[in-house]
């Protein structure tokens, strides 16, 4: 079944949500689309196909908004199978009889839900997530966090998908938690929004991207009474992206004076393959204190992790995102070939271990194979457990204490001349260079094309109103440096 419904609506997202869990048919939410010919809605289309969807859920108001033919049929979207759409709201439904309870069925293999991940190329695949692997996901996210019945999370990310599903639905409510979501349009308006609704309700928790911590900096102008010493947690979900560590430590700077303590910023690292690979957990007795590291990345264009010095540009500095979730074991292979353990000193993809991960690509089952069921290897070639691994698309280290470290996405790998490049590191050098004054700090794009039998970089910016031709040509010549 699909999920249609948008993303200031969770009431409705969770009851159909759990509506679908209890009665044991497969939920798989999408975005709305918005016109017939809208070109992601194709490959979402294939993929509701290959699940054999034919129903879709949303709301009345989302409903209302579809595009119409002008007798009132909703078209047909452009690649997507026949499905019947459908409002579960009450005056639509019958109401159960009085003795009616949900039947609650042990997690077992059958699969709760499925995600949608895009790749490089624009295709989506759907991930699927068993039952066993998303209450086994939840539990581990509970210890992790240490989340109690009665507390409150502020929520500003995505409720159908990755992080913000799994913290601000799934575990939430297992924990009878409170959970109060910000609706991206409000962000937009009112990018202080989250730490207002923190404040106002004293949450424990809540759940950002480094763009959320950016734009509140940017708003700020010194409010008086925002007192963030309720915070025990600040999940950061895109911690793991090289870029995100300048959005935490402005952050940090700035609201320290205003109760935020440093050990409550917790960047996680994630993947719809591998459900949430690490955590840094707020600290207790025994656990590892934040670190980070500062890398040469001529080095890591060799495959290697050298240390090096902050002042150039040349180089790329890193936030542990914790450690391996509780459950889970860790390893990296390498990144062609055979799926060889690296070297402590080698940069590979991470692979984890655990019965909380995705378990398969819906209907793909050569490519299940290549990411769900890896047999890492030692260098005399003999597998190192008898339980397979998932890979989880994110490349990295295992530091210091078992901390983990992660410098890019497989998606993102360019190899230019024999060495390797990662569109995260080098939006990251782009960052680097001074960009505010000309170019727009969220709009930086990075991709390579195939030249000659080898690839070539691209980067787009996009170049602000107010700054000259001039201004940026010269930016634009360091970034090249």
């Amino acid at each position: 079944v699909a999920l249609v419904f948008p993303n200031n609506d969770p009431g409705a997202f969770m009851t159909a949500f759990y509506g679908c869990l209890l009665a044991e048919v497969v939920p798989v939410p999408i975005e709305v689309p918005l016109t017939r010919k809208d070109a992601g809605s194709q490959q979402i289309g294939f993929l509701l196909g290959s699940c054999g969807v034919t129903v879709a859920l949303t709301s009345d108001a989302c409903h209302k908004g579809l595009p119409k033919s002008p007798t009132g049929e909703i078209p047909q979207f452009k690649g997507w199978p026949k499905v019947l759409w459908f409002v579960p709201e009450s005056k639509h439904l019958s109401k159960p009889p009085r003795d009616w309870f949900p039947q609650i069925k042990d997690a077992n293999q059958d699969t709760a839900y499925i995600e949608y991940k895009t790749c490089k190329d624009g295709g989506v695949l759907g991930v699927t997530v068993t039952r066993t692997a998303m209450l086994t996901h939840c539990q581990a996210l509970t210890q992790s966090c240490s989340y109690t019945e009665a507390e409150t999370i502020v929520n500003v990310l995505d409720f159908k998908k990755d992080v913000g599903l799994w913290h601000a639905v799934l575990t939430s409510v297992m924990n009878m938690m409170h959970i109060i979501s910000i609706p991206y349009a409000l962000m937009k308006v009112n990018p202080l929004s989250w730490i207002q609704k923190v404040c106002q309700f004293k949450a424990k928790v809540a759940c950002v991207k480094s763009r959320d911590m950016h734009w509140a900096l940017v708003a700020h102008r010194d409010q008086r009474d925002v007192n963030l010493a309720s915070l025990r947690m600040l999940v950061v979900a895109d911690g793991s992206n090289p870029w995100s560590i300048s959005s935490c430590d402005a952050f940090l700077n700035v609201f320290q004076t205003k109760g935020l303590r440093p050990e409550v910023i917790c960047p996680c690292a994630s993947s719809p393959e591998a459900l949430t690979v690490a955590l840094r957990r707020p600290l207790e007795e025994g656990t590892t204190p934040p670190s980070r590291g500062v890398l040469s990345m001529q080095g890591l264009s060799h495959g290697v992790i050298r240390v090096d010095s902050e002042e150039k540009l040349s180089v790329l500095t890193l936030q542990d995102v914790g450690s391996v979730m509780p459950g889970a074991s860790m390893c990296v292979v390498k990144v062609e070939g055979v799926p060889q353990l690296c070297k402590t000193d080698e940069i590979g993809e991470m692979c984890i271990c655990t019965v909380a991960t995705g378990s398969s690509y819906y209907g793909l089952a050569g490519m299940t194979k290549n990411t769900f069921e890896v047999f890492p290897v030692s260098n005399n070639g003999t597998p190192i457990s008898e339980f397979p691994f998932t890979r989880t698309g994110l490349l990295g280290f295992i530091g210091p204490g078992g901390l983990i470290f992660v410098a890019g996405k497989m998606d993102g790998l360019m190899v230019v001349g024999g060495r390797r490049h990662n569109a995260d590191d080098i939006v990251a050098t782009a960052l680097a260079v001074e960009p505010m004054k000309f170019v727009y700090r969220g709009r930086i794009a990075v991709f390579s094309i195939t030249v000659l039998h080898d690839e070539r970089i691209v980067v787009v910016a996009e170049q602000r109103p107010d700054s000259t031709e001039e201004d940026s040509f010269q930016w634009m010549s360091r970034v090249l440096q």
